[in-house]
């Protein structure tokens, strides 16, 4: 009788498991969010916000984030904001659209801050104010950082050799980095006027030993499907620099720099450890209207 018993109860301890197991109310765990508040203007931090901004000392003294709504657009309001930032940060409690307008700005200003260091911050919407289920081009928290730092040279004697329309051209140059940061820079790139700034990644598929490098800023990207690339660029002028090399015979229209291609990646690429690279040109543009193709650009340094 006793273990009869005892089987019994096993038995009946299976049954609960499995029927606790079947029980959909118990496996789920979701608990819905909350619904969109009524006459909510549901604002949210535009997609187009940078995550970081870095400065060298005195470049700036305040920032801007893009703020939009999607409701209420005739009427001026006046919306709070949760904020969470570092000491340092000076961040608005509230941001002011205007009547007539979807668009307005956080204003984030900061004194002398410590180079090198990450000042964080991060503004969050209201829910009252928020709309989680529309789509829209943004979201309803923004979080990014400002950095002070400055440009440090890593070699101010850098080599750089380059072939346009059969002349060699050799420069010298430094290679610099901002700070801690994975920012990087050719001032003066080819003597073209116009810094090479740029990020070093993973490891080149192309050149064993090196890390590929990816252009950061004066840049126009390149729309082609079968690699990725980018057109040399004066952000500052917003036009392609013109320059003449070859002991002023050549007068170079423009470039594009290839960074990957196919599944190969790495062609401009980098590598401290070996003291050299190259930055792997797709072609080269000249003003007398001909055309050079993977006329690579290679450094090095002692």
């Amino acid at each position: 009788m006793k273990r009869r018993t005892i089987y019994n109860i096993m038995y009946a301890m299976v049954a609960m498991i499995l029927a606790t197991a079947c029980d959909d109310k118990n496996d789920i765990n979701y608990e819905p969010g909350s619904p969109t508040a009524n006459g909510s203007m549901a604002v949210y931090f535009d997609d187009s916000n940078p995550t970081e901004f870095i400065f060298q000392p005195g470049e700036a003294t305040e920032v801007e984030i893009g703020v939009s709504r999607l409701n209420g657009i005739e009427t001026a309001a006046e919306v709070p904001l949760i904020v969470t930032a570092d000491e340092g940060l000076s961040v608005p409690a509230t941001v002011s659209f205007a009547a007539g307008e979807s668009t307005a700005t956080v204003k984030v200003s900061f004194g002398n801050l410590a180079e090198s260091k990450k000042y964080n911050l991060k503004v969050t919407v209201p829910e009252e104010y928020a709309d989680h289920y529309t789509t829209k081009p943004g979201a309803t928290a923004y979080a990014g950082y400002i950095m002070v730092a400055t440009w440090e040279s890593i070699s101010d004697n850098v080599k750089m050799l380059w072939a346009t329309q059969g002349v060699e051209n050799e420069f010298t140059t430094s290679l610099q980095q901002l700070g801690n940061t994975n920012r990087f820079r050719f001032p003066n790139f080819l003597n073209s006027g116009v810094d090479y700034i740029f990020t070093v990644g993973s490891n080149s598929t192309k050149f064993a030993g090196y890390y590929s490098i990816t252009t950061y800023a004066n840049y126009e990207p390149y729309e082609g499907t079968e690699a990725k690339a980018a057109y040399f660029f004066d952000d500052a002028t917003q036009s392609y620099p013109t320059w003449t090399v070859a002991d002023g015979t050549v007068e170079v229209a423009d470039i594009c720099i290839l960074e990957d291609y196919g599944t190969t990646t790495g062609y401009s690429c980098i590598s401290i450890y070996k003291r050299s690279g190259y930055v792997y040109l797709y072609w080269t543009d000249y003003t007398d209207g001909s055309t050079e193709y993977y006329n690579a650009v290679e450094f090095w340094w002692e």
